[in-house]
């Protein structure tokens, strides 16, 4: 059985004795395309290693991107380089390889991937196949075709996700752990074998994907990202070392200290519990808070409860102190995201011992109004005794993904219904499972039965109020940006908050919540209430100044209806329309839209938001109902469409490849379309910087127009 453990790779110069003499000779083979890990490794090899031929190998091969780049680069620096189409998951295509490169193949380097995460409960044979295929299948035919070769290395891009909780990542880990296990028996066998479970690389491989905000938070989490430079030193020790396999990951000790979650075990060590809680300063454990809260007065109580949320706020924003923050103003224009606001929502359950619903830190808008909710929670549940500290810290945390009072899922009530020892089915899990079993459709008609016993409205004028607009972001002049969130169960203002951050305060921007997502508001009943509703909130917002109406996905849907309801039927003309990779969807139905794609892909997200409750998924199946029914007559604004270049789901050696069909497409010859290279999801998320550079330059060219736009 294999073990990780950690091994400290030595700092000095190992380059020289990384390859055998004589490899410059052979050709070296090199799987993952020429993108990404295989250009960097193909590069290091022939500069730092003399290497003269190679083969690089990905699933698009001259197609991929960068490739003739790649190509003049390695010939400029003496270097015969090829490259072959090949699909790692098919064994007689990796034979043919083999083969063509003939009986000078003297190294092999797999580095070929794919990614493809999700929670276990949406880990589908497909989903593992994908992942396995590309890494896992693709290293054992390899090993297998060249067990009689005369090699010099055979080295293995494998990942510490296998080893260190890589969470969403069930079938990569898998994959990973294979190819480490894979280089013990090649050794066991006396055959060269060198698996390199890595760290994430910052720009390269699946770090290619993450942004700032992402890198920030493996920093905090005391796990940084390998820079290129380091991660091809750490190749060179990994051969020179004579070891099966590594774990070539870069570890903050002073950062890991810190963290109050589960460290990985591996990992534990270095940061003992005692430890921990010495050096933890600031954190306080949840007795000791409650013990202090009971002896204060409501004076003291408050200020304590500000102090903590304060503090843990400023933590995870990077500010060095409390007091770069202020306690009134929203969480969203403060620069929170879902992740962050996830994180602090479990740093304070620690603290306090309290359970707290997912959405608690963007329901509570402001640090302050967080801190008057744990004031009456904690007054509600009293002192913890000072035995059982412990037992609060881990009811916190193994708490459900719900809010207090509901099931997991959601759903009201106790476990009635529920046979002896098993956990009722709730309105989520049935969803669920129609979803991961590919009938999407019988889910979504499942959501639209639940939505139809919910109190509805058929006007606007039957409701007493609509959701209020979230200010994102304030500017003294220019004309409104105001978003409209998507009617998915991940929607809401949070959704724009990375985007808005990459704006840099240019524009006024406010988000409008979709009705019907939170426990106790009405549904609208039809497509006309629907849009009645949308267009008095941007009303209401605007104040009777020039606005853009921006729309992500579905909410782009709901941003055209609007601007055209307010053209036609109140004649308020918006000083333009963005449309964020919406597809269209036209008579009464929702044709092109991939809604498997789109619902496998909002549970992914569930580890961000907990576990969906039963309004939110209703008001999904009531919207999700009502989308294709909106009137969609063209706008007279000017309109701007965003369209991603690449698929929603990985496959083989990129991360994210690009579409050569089933793309979003602009509604009307009209529209202005721009493109960025993220999929639909890391539109918004890690690509939302150059996302936010699109939307800005066609703001600059609209928005003498939009002064001129006058309304009511």
């Amino acid at each position: 059985m294999l073990v990780p453990r950690l091994v400290e790779v030595p700092a000095g110069d190992t380059k020289a004795q990384a390859l055998p003499a004589g490899v410059g000779e052979g050709v070296v083979l090199v799987t993952g395309g020429t993108g990404g890990l295989g250009g960097l490794v193909a590069r290091h090899l022939v500069e730092t290693h003399g290497v003269r031929r190679l083969v690089l190998a990905g699933r698009r091969g001259l197609g991929a991107p960068g490739v003739d780049e790649l190509l003049t680069e390695l010939a400029e620096l003496g270097a015969e380089a090829s490259v072959v189409a090949c699909d790692m998951s098919d064994r007689d295509a990796v034979a043919g390889l083999v083969e063509g490169v003939g009986a000078d193949l003297v190294g092999v380097v797999h580095a070929a991937g794919a990614g493809d995460n999700g929670l276990v409960g949406s880990m589908d044979g497909a989903r593992l196949d994908r992942v396995l295929g590309a890494k896992a299948d693709g290293a054992w035919y390899l090993h297998e075709l060249t067990r009689g070769r005369e090699l010099a290395f055979f080295v293995l891009f494998s990942s510490a996700g296998g080893s260190v909780l890589a969470a969403g990542q069930a079938n990569y880990a898998a994959a990973n752990v294979f190819l480490d296990a894979l280089a013990v028996q090649r050794r066991s066998e006396g055959l060269p074998a060198t698996s390199l479970a890595y760290g994430l690389w910052a720009g390269a491989g699946m770090g290619e994907w993450l942004g700032e905000a992402d890198l920030e938070r493996m920093r905090r989490q005391g796990l940084p990202a390998l820079e290129p430079a380091q991660g091809l030193a750490l190749f060179d020790a990994g051969l020179a070392s004579g070891r099966a396999a590594l774990v070539p990951l870069p570890i903050d000790v002073a950062a890991l200290r810190t963290r109050t979650d589960t460290i990985p075990a591996l990992l534990r060590d270095l940061a003992p519990t005692a430890t921990r809680r010495r050096s933890a300063g600031s954190r306080t454990d949840a007795t000791s808070l409650r013990q202090r809260f009971a002896q204060a007065d409501q004076a003291g109580q408050e200020a304590l409860l500000r102090t903590l949320v304060m503090e843990r706020a400023a933590a995870l924003l990077g500010h060095s102190s409390a007091d770069a923050l202020d306690a009134e103003r929203d969480f969203l224009e403060t620069g929170f995201d879902s992740l962050s606001a996830m994180e602090l929502r479990n740093t304070l359950m620690k603290d306090t011992g309290l359970r707290l619903p997912p959405m608690v830190v963007f329901d509570s808008k402001s640090p302050a109004e967080l801190a008057r909710l744990l004031h009456t929670e904690l007054l509600a549940a009293g002192p913890v005794p000072a035995d059982d500290a412990d037992a609060a810290r881990s009811s916190a945390a193994a708490a459900p993904e719900g809010p207090r009072g509901t099931e997991s899922g959601g759903v009201p009530g106790g476990a009635g219904g529920a046979s002896a020892g098993r956990e009722p089915e709730t309105l989520r899990d049935l969803f669920h499972s129609a979803v991961v079993s590919g009938r999407a459709d019988k889910g979504f008609a499942l959501l639209q039965a639940a939505a139809d016993v919910r109190p509805g409205f058929g006007s606007v004028d039957e409701i007493d109020r609509l959701p209020a607009a979230v200010r994102l972001a304030d500017a003294a002049e220019g004309p409104h940006l105001i978003c409209l969130s998507t009617p998915m169960a991940t929607g809401g203002v949070h959704q724009h908050a990375r985007l808005v951050s990459h704006f840099g305060g240019r524009h006024k921007i406010s988000a409008l919540p979709v009705p019907g997502f939170h426990a106790g508001e009405s549904l609208p009943t039809s497509s006309t209430a629907a849009v009645q509703a949308l267009a008095k909130s941007v009303l209401d917002t605007a104040d009777g100044k020039p606005f853009f109406l921006l729309g992500y996905s579905s909410g782009g849907t709901l941003a055209y209806a609007t601007a055209g309801y307010l053209e036609r039927e109140c004649g308020v003309r918006p000083a333009g329309v963005i449309l964020l990779d919406t597809f269209k969807v036209h008579d009464g139905g929702s044709d092109g839209v991939p809604l498997d794609g789109l619902a496998l892909g909002m549970f992914d997200k569930e580890a961000v938001f907990g576990r969906f409750d039963s309004s939110r998924l209703s008001a999904m199946g009531r919207w999700v109902e009502l989308v294709p029914q909106l009137p969609l007559t063209p706008v007279e604004a000017p309109v701007l469409f965003v369209q991603c270049t690449q698929s929603f789901v990985p496959d083989g050696d990129d991360a994210s490849p690009d579409l050569v069909s089933g793309r979003a497409e602009p509604w009307e010859p009209t529209h202005s379309l721009r493109t960025v290279r993220a999929n639909h999801f890391t539109l918004v998320e890690d690509r939302a910087e150059e996302t936010a550079h699109v939307i800005d330059e066609w703001l600059a060219s609209n928005e003498t127009a939009a002064d001129a736009v006058a309304t009511e």
